[in-house]
């Protein structure tokens, strides 16, 4: 069943760092399985991401294999201590989805 997953992230993190994060995995070329769509955005100055799955198993997956490991290489490389604070998470299974073209 496809989810939504929604987070914000704690104050302080940059969208900078998002994009760093996403760059080191190399999503844009090599999609991880599972994903349909990913987004991240400003908003009341933090940083939203809102992503759709094909299921919550695909995004666990993803998280322990790709991006817990980009996170960790480039905070080290920014000398960025990742926050202790746990960023706000929601997943929320979805009733229907529509591919555009």
């Amino acid at each position: 069943m496809a989810v939504i997953f929604q987070q914000t992230m704690p104050v302080g993190v940059p969208i900078e760092m998002l994009d760093a994060v996403t760059e080191e995995m190399g999503v844009d070329n090599d999609p991880p399985e599972g994903m349909i769509v990913h987004t991240h955005f400003e908003k009341d100055g933090r940083v939203e991401i809102f992503d759709v799955w094909q299921s919550a198993e695909h995004h666990q997956k993803f998280t322990e294999s790709r991006l817990m490991p980009a996170m960790i290489k480039v905070a080290a490389a920014k000398g960025v201590d990742l926050p202790q604070e746990h960023p706000d998470a929601s997943m929320i299974a979805v009733h229907r989805v529509v591919r555009g073209r």
